[in-house]
C-alpha cells in the first residue's frame, strides 16, 4: 500500500515534464507569441525574400520588407525622457530570429524559464 501510495504522489513529478510551455518573443509580427515554431507553420522562402505562413484555414506569402514609422527627430529638452518629434516610414527587413523561453507549468508568474534559446526560422526549401 506505500509502495502504491508513493508512486501516486509522484505522478505530477512525471506529469510536469511533458506540460511545459513556450513563449516566442521577436519584432517579427508573423511570429507566435506561444508554441512551437515548425517549418509547416512558418518558414522563409531565400528565393524570393519571403515568408509563408500556413495558418489553418489558409496559408499565404508575406514579402520580409515592411512600412514602419522610424523616428528622425528628438526632442531631447527633458533629459529622462525624450520625445520623438517627426517619423518617417522606412522599407524595413523583418527579422527571422526570435528567443524561445520554455517554462514549467507551475511557473504562473514566467519567472524562472527552464531554457532560453536563440532560433531562426528554418528554410522552406529544405
Amino acid at each position: 500500500m506505500k509502495l502504491f501510495l508513493s508512486i501516486l504522489l509522484l505522478a505530477p513529478v512525471f506529469a510536469s515534464a511533458a506540460t511545459e510551455i513556450i513563449y516566442n518573443r521577436s519584432a517579427n509580427p508573423y511570429i507566435p507569441q506561444q508554441g512551437e515554431i515548425v517549418r509547416e507553420n512558418l518558414c522563409v522562402e531565400q528565393d524570393t525574400n519571403s515568408l509563408k505562413v500556413h495558418d489553418p484555414e489558409h496559408s499565404m506569402k508575406v514579402p520580409m520588407l515592411a512600412d514602419k514609422e522610424v523616428c528622425v527627430q528628438w526632442n531631447r529638452n527633458d533629459s529622462s525622457r525624450p520625445v520623438c518629434t517627426r517619423t518617417v516610414l522606412r522599407k524595413v527587413q523583418l527579422d527571422d530570429t526570435y528567443t524561445q523561453y520554455t517554462y514549467d507549468v507551475w511557473d504562473v508568474r514566467k519567472e524562472r524559464p527552464i531554457t532560453v534559446q536563440n532560433k531562426r526560422l528554418e528554410n522552406c526549401n529544405r
